[in-house]
């Protein structure tokens, strides 16, 4: 995630009595080609068992990974390819240090060695047999297991390795430490995706996010007693949970807490094993600091009155936002249920991560938070993160070729809680200090205008770009102008154009086709023509 729409006009043409006939071929053969697309659409399964200690002097991971892949595809496979992502924070040679670089960011290239990480002490065994795993010679944090036998269409293979993470400073990268604060995300080995368009075995970027395959999670964690965690999944251990809740009451008792004490305490030196369990993800992360204080509230679903638990942890760095933390996370929880569908999983969590590089990162189930200059920013953050747990969590898209599918598409979301909350709320009074505003004359501007001045800098210019670009090829600028406000702009027009009930319906139909999938900008196309009743081709073809 990183925060940061082109001027729109209904481009639908009235068609002549004619064609009517060319379009009733046309719906039949559109209606034809997305069915053999549905029969022809798979999904590998990936199902994961992590052991991993955590040292918390040498700031390493030391673990092993355990994999069942299953082949749903009617491909027979002779390779499979792996993200090792923490290799990209290994030099200055990777694709992440060189996009760093292109961006105008320097800190990594001028890094020290001590502050960077890597990934090692790989050893792959195939069912229990060795197995060849080469490093690629150009991004030094993607790899390839050959197997010895193909994996038939419908086989399932076990895949297991040790391995070991030197962690990078947090400084630097979104995976890492610092001091005795960990953020361990992108962690471990990862089967790439491998779909009709074959695989996606891609280096981590900072702009440009992920694409991985839906699974489940088995994982054990080990660490010193006294650390508070944050993770992905259900925590299976009733001790901890115990331990967690006394927090939490603690914690909702207090008047006050102290903003100024950031000092570790020393760690136990008896040590925890902690156990998470998730399915239905493409992913897991977790989060460990001593000194989080730690908030708990309920959240009943609209439909299903399902409860889900909703965690805030955080340190003593901007208590008087994160005190809010789990109203904010509440209204997010029950506002994209309702207007997508509901919210999957048992438990929500976010938890302060000031020390990380960026504002904001999304993980299922788990988000982490940076530093924030005022409640409405804390909020605004807290809304974005979230909310990727429909859009990329969810909702699978890849987005390495399709980041407005998830960031764009939930950044339309954010516009929309935040214009029914603060519907008075003029642009200033969110983001811009008050010395600004005669000068700008930016007070009878709302908070949409965020969406339409940040992507018109670049367009007033002609320096913009179509939201549907790859991650890769947008500028800087453009990837949050346009990926995120440009799109979740013209989605704000469209919802407008089809009515707020209509959009709903399809959007609703949408999510629940292809949840814990991985849909692609067509299947959304084919969603919204067949549901709308209209050519909108005005809008895929020509906004996008």
């Amino acid at each position: 995630m990183k925060h940061s729409c082109k001027c729109c006009y209904d481009g639908c043409k009235v068609l002549a009595k004619n064609a009517f006939s060319i379009l009733s071929i046309f719906a039949f053969l559109l209606s034809f080609s997305s069915k053999i697309s549905a029969q022809n659409y798979f999904q590998q399964e990936v199902n994961y068992s992590i052991h991993v200690s955590l040292d918390d002097e040498k700031n390493e991971l030391n673990a092993t990974d355990s994999i069942e892949y299953t082949n749903n595809s009617t491909t027979s496979l002779n390779e499979i390819y792996f993200h090792i992502w923490p290799n990209a924070y290994k030099n200055e040679n990777t694709a992440l240090a060189k996009q760093l670089l292109e961006n105008g960011e320097t800190k990594f290239y001028y890094s020290q060695a001590k502050d960077r990480g890597y990934i090692n002490e790989l050893n792959f065994r195939v069912n229990d047999e060795p197995a060849n795993f080469t490093i690629d010679s150009v991004n030094i944090d993607i790899g390839k297991l050959k197997l010895k036998t193909p994996l038939l269409p419908g086989r399932k293979i076990n895949i297991t390795t040790p391995f070991h993470v030197k962690l990078p400073s947090a400084e630097l990268s979104r995976l890492g430490y610092l001091g005795q604060s960990y953020m361990i995300t992108q962690w471990f080995p990862k089967p790439a995706v491998f779909d009709n368009n074959g695989w996606h075995a891609i280096p981590y970027l900072d702009q440009g996010e992920f694409y991985s395959e839906f699974g489940s999670f088995d994982v054990f964690i080990t660490l010193p007693k006294n650390y508070v965690v944050a993770a992905t999944g259900n925590l299976q251990n009733q001790e901890e949970i115990d331990w967690l809740n006394k927090k939490a009451e603690e914690t909702a008792g207090e008047t006050s807490l102290d903003d100024k004490d950031f000092s570790f305490p020393n760690s136990s030196t008896e040590l925890k094993t902690i156990h998470y369990k998730a399915s239905k993800v493409h992913d897991f992360a977790w989060f460990a600091d001593k000194r989080f204080h730690v908030l708990k509230s309920e959240i009943e679903l609209p439909i299903s009155k399902r409860t889900v638990t909703s965690w805030a942890m955080f340190t003593n760095n901007e208590t008087e936002y994160w005190r809010r933390c789990n109203a904010y996370t509440s209204e997010v929880i029950l506002k994209y249920s309702d207007w997508l569908g509901e919210y999957p999983y048992d438990n929500v969590t976010a938890v302060d991560g000031t020390i990380a590089a960026g504002t904001g990162m999304e993980y299922p189930m788990v988000t982490v938070i940076g530093e924030n200059s005022s409640f409405f920013d804390f909020e605004y953050t807290i809304v974005h993160e979230l909310g990727h747990n429909w859009f990329y969590g969810i909702l699978g898209s890849n987005e390495r070729a399709n980041p407005w599918m998830d960031e764009g598409m939930n950044t339309y979301y954010n516009l929309r809680l935040f214009e029914n909350k603060y519907p008075n709320n003029s642009f200033i009074d969110n983001y811009v200090d008050e010395k600004y505003v005669r000068f700008a004359h930016l007070k009878k501007y709302t908070h949409k205008a965020q969406y339409v001045l940040s992507y018109l800098i670049n367009a007033r210019q002609n320096l913009d770009q179509e939201c549907s670009t790859k991650a890769i090829d947008f500028t800087d600028a453009n990837y949050g102008n346009d990926v995120y406000f440009k799109t979740g702009f013209i989605f704000h027009y469209l919802e407008k154009y089809l009515g707020e009930n209509t959009f709903d319906s399809i959007m609703k139909v949408y999510y629940e086709t292809w949840k814990f999938k991985h849909p692609q900008p067509q299947d959304l196309r084919n969603i919204f023509s067949q549901n709308s009743n209209k050519n909108l081709d005005w809008f895929f073809d020509d906004l996008l």
